[in-house]
């Protein structure tokens, strides 16, 4: 009954932010003093997900608010605050988000937050922070810290996918039993980051990071560490992160995109004898309403015989407001003993300036090894699955 409630929220706060004008989201005024102009952004990103499949029905919302603030000197420097929150009525899953496992021994990935072993915690309502940071930006790049995303996520070439939140690769809806697939380096999570980024010179912009603790806990990202109910040896120190990305238009070939990042960083449990190591590449092109990308990520999730990999690969023509897609994904985890691969299929209106309207059907497939812990009804079901998302971004 609470989901059902929490849907019937979002879909109001829904209609409110469609409602609003959108001059209202922004506002410049003179500022005497150090500061010659400052401005004030606001956005909004709200969606409700109607799920159906083998494993039942969901009714899924996600609202996305952000704030930032931002100061202009007279040279030209800007200074400014950037703050996100992040509320969900969601599936109770088992990945990304920190979930609760009663039996013992969970397994939990550090390239994922996927866990296997135990039950999962009951209800999927969260609120949390999705970002608050400090930023001075100059003509020599940016310079921001505070819970931030890493270099790494910063530099990653979104993929063109089909629906905004019901992702196969790292939505941040799921339904339930739905994929857990991720190619995002996310290895720094969500904690406190000191990230550097280069302006973009001839379509190339580079960035470095360094996380020293990854124990905030947000709600795609939330190390276990900030919970005292997760499996408390997955966790990640001194985290550093570089990525390289390249964007550029070509006139005869079309756009293209690049990206390609590394991630090091120390466990913080003896559970984990090496080093953590992950890799992660991406590209994407796009002409003449086609887009295609292909994204990938390699770990080795800081034990022997623990190696993670994952690719995801997604093709979408746009034509006029309407769009057709189509997703494939498969992640091996041989930590967890864990095979998935996903298929997904979407069609997509627009609908004004800030409304989208996507229908989708995916088939999923989630194999263990037969030595892994398996409670009943996680992890354990395959099967066909239906999805309407109605989407309003501001």
């Amino acid at each position: 009954m609470t989901r059902y409630c929490g849907a019937i929220i979002f879909s109001a706060l829904s209609v409110a932010l469609a409602a609003a004008p959108a001059h209202s989201l922004q506002d410049d005024w003179p500022e005497s003093g150090p500061l010659s102009t400052v401005e004030f952004r606001f956005s909004a990103d709200a969606a409700l997900v109607f799920a159906a499949a083998d494993y039942g029905g969901s009714t899924l919302a996600d609202l996305d608010l952000g704030f930032e603030w931002e100061g202009i000197s007279d040279n030209g420097w800007r200074w400014g605050a950037d703050i996100g929150l992040q509320a969900q009525a969601d599936s109770p899953r088992d990945g990304f988000a920190n979930q609760a496992a009663n039996a013992a021994p969970p397994r939990r990935s550090l390239a994922t937050g996927r866990y296997t072993g135990g039950a999962p915690e009951g209800g999927g309502e969260a609120f949390a922070a999705s970002r608050a940071s400090l930023f001075l930006r100059t003509g020599w790049g940016e310079l921001r810290a505070g819970l931030t995303p890493g270099a790494a996520a910063l530099e990653t070439v979104p993929m063109p996918t089909g629906s905004a939140f019901l992702r196969l690769d790292g939505g941040p809806l799921a339904t339930p039993y739905g994929a857990a697939i991720r190619t995002l380096n996310a290895a720094s999570g969500l904690g406190p980051t000191l990230v550097y980024t280069t302006p973009r010179i001839v379509g190339l912009s580079a960035s470095a990071s360094f996380t020293p603790q990854t124990r905030y806990c947000g709600i795609d990202f939330c190390t276990p560490g900030a919970s005292a109910a997760g499996p408390a040896s997955a966790r990640l120190d001194s985290v550093f992160e570089g990525a390289l990305s390249f964007d550029h238009t070509f006139d005869s070939v079309g756009r293209v995109r690049l990206g390609a990042n590394i991630a090091f960083a120390d466990p913080a449990s003896p559970a984990f004898s090496q080093d953590y190591a992950a890799y992660g590449l991406q590209a994407r092109w796009s002409q003449n309403g086609w887009n295609a990308g292909l994204s990938a990520l390699w770990s080795d999730n800081a034990v022997s015989g623990g190696r993670y990999s994952a690719v995801m690969t997604a093709l979408r023509y746009d034509f006029g407001d309407w769009s057709v897609g189509a997703e494939w994904a498969r992640a091996e985890d041989d930590f967890l003993g864990e095979d998935q691969t996903a298929t997904q299929f979407t069609i997509s209106r627009l609908v004004g300036d800030a409304h989208s309207v996507a229908f989708g059907l995916h088939d999923i497939e989630t194999d263990l090894a037969s030595n892994q812990p398996l409670a009943i009804g996680i992890n354990g079901r395959n099967g066909v699955g239906v999805f309407l998302e109605i989407a309003v971004s501001r």
